[in-house]
């Protein structure tokens, strides 16, 4: 009876989680890449905020806390934190806020505090704030998350991936970089992360807002594609090659900003 319970636990939990970013590879894959970006001074500082924990560590905290008691102590004030919904025809910029945040405003929030009110932060917070931030900013690069409001960011919009019914927001969140490459999160950081500092450079300019307008881009064109193909289309082998580059881009772009954002605060 146990082993049928848990069973049923884990499917439950497959479903729930499938409304988050990247899955826990892909938030392990920006994190692995900054990590390789930070600076000494904010590695120092992290290291001790973290106590000796790297930011891969705790790349997915803020989707698992969802589980646990900070979820009832505060943080269910958050949940709108993982997106901004864009419908078509509008921008970042004139679709009507969530009055609860989204992923953009709440990165701005966070970094505020974490730069300019630091000192008045306590430990437990300075801890916390650290790790959503981690967590946002790969988020920020997940396609879907700029998807529209009248889907759910793609949790709406059927498909079938190699034959099994899903969603296109569960087909770019975890399935996409599965099936994209057997790689683990470490083998994917070392493979994407081979540019030079010139790209890097670039990629680093810009604000939150700047960088979800990309992601926003991104989301129209994955809709586009998807449209069409007709009603509930099958995706498999022509869509990973199609948008492996994407994928790819996103995660090593992702990484590369976050690690700005961290010797940015901790500079």
């Amino acid at each position: 009876m146990k082993k049928i319970a848990f069973i049923i636990i884990a499917i439950l939990m497959l479903d729930f989680t499938s409304a988050y970013g990247w899955g826990a590879k892909g938030h392990d894959v920006v994190a692995a890449i900054a990590e390789q970006h930070l600076t000494p001074k904010a590695k120092r500082k992290i290291n001790r905020i973290l106590d000796g924990k790297s930011i891969v560590y705790y790349s997915s905290w803020m989707d698992n806390i969802q589980n646990s008691p900070y979820w009832e102590n505060g943080y269910n004030k958050t949940k709108t934190w993982h997106y901004a919904n864009v419908d078509e025809g509008f921008t970042y910029q004139t679709m009507t806020k969530n009055p609860d945040g989204d992923v953009v405003s709440g990165l701005e929030k966070l970094t505020k505090e974490m730069t300019e009110n630091y000192r008045n932060l306590t430990d437990s917070m300075r801890v916390d704030y650290l790790k959503m931030i981690v967590h946002m900013v790969g988020d920020l690069h997940c396609p879907m998350h700029a998807g529209r409001l009248s889907d759910r960011g793609g949790n709406g919009t059927k498909v079938k991936w190699f034959g099994q019914n899903t969603s296109l927001h569960s087909v770019w969140d975890s399935k996409m970089i599965d099936s994209a490459r057997k790689w683990n999160y470490s083998e994917w950081a070392e493979q994407l992360d081979r540019t030079d500092r010139k790209y890097r450079k670039e990629i680093m300019k810009g604000s939150y807002e700047e960088w979800f307008n990309d992601t926003v881009e991104n989301a129209a064109d994955l809709y586009d594609y998807v449209e069409e193909l007709g009603d509930t289309p099958n995706l498999s082998y022509q869509f990973v090659y199609d948008f492996s580059p994407l994928l790819e881009e996103q995660l090593l772009n992702g990484g590369y900003r976050l690690a700005y954002v961290l010797n940015t605060i901790f500079k």
